[in-house]
């Protein structure tokens, strides 16, 4: 329905520092159309991306679901990610009608406190792959590497989105079927939060699906 934002800007060496967006990426924009009615009714006002990479969703999110001014916060530790965002940002000419606030960070750490109960949209990729460690030090590693069944950072991400949303904020994240949905499901009962999944895709090599959860 509608227009992938513009990633032009971007070249092969961009992509050496940012993960360049693929089936996920694309499947998260996809689930975010299904759910279009449902997001526009809870009128999203503040709106959080956990990882923001490219700037991606982020910006499909301000130019398309977004008719009045919103206040974004992107947040990644890779600090060209932040720089990346700003750019598809300013690409797609979103820049002059809604409030980006980029934060170079470890997911919403120093967002808990200040914005607790306030965020109504937040949008996760997360690194999903089971891997030895999520810690790991090479930047496009830490896009992909989730630990132990591939859920080290996603269930930090699930408990920190429990005391961020509002009372009626929705949470979109994408999800491996290694991940396990009845796992990701308790982990969001533990604190609160519902999930559904909105969508299921299989790759060649990956089955993804993406889940919403929202207050219970």
């Amino acid at each position: 329905m509608f227009p992938t934002p513009d990633l032009s800007h971007f070249t092969r060496n961009d992509y050496n520092e940012i993960y360049e967006p693929d089936a996920d990426s694309f499947l998260l924009l996809d689930a975010l159309e299904l759910k279009l009615n449902k997001i526009l009714e809870q009128k999203p006002f503040i709106i959080l991306e956990f990882g923001c990479g490219s700037g991606l969703a982020t910006t499909f999110i301000a130019k398309h679901f977004c008719p009045t001014s919103c206040l974004f916060f992107a947040i990644d530790m890779n600090p060209y990610a932040c720089y990346s965002t700003r750019r598809t940002f300013h690409q797609n000419n979103v820049h002059n009608k809604h409030c980006l606030n980029i934060i170079q960070c470890n997911l919403g750490d120093p967002l808990i406190d200040r914005l607790s109960s306030k965020i109504d949209l937040i949008l996760f990729n997360p690194p999903y792959v089971p891997t030895e460690t999520s810690d790991v030090k090479e930047v496009i590693e830490r896009t992909y590497a989730g630990g132990k069944q591939g859920i080290e950072v996603i269930e930090k991400a699930i408990e920190q989105a429990s005391r961020l949303l509002s009372s009626k904020g929705l949470f979109y994240m994408v999800a491996l079927e290694e991940n396990n949905f009845d796992t990701l499901k308790e982990l969001g009962n533990q604190v609160g939060l519902n999930i559904e999944i909105v969508l299921k895709r299989r790759t060649c090599i990956e089955r993804l699906f993406v889940v919403e959860f929202q207050r219970n």
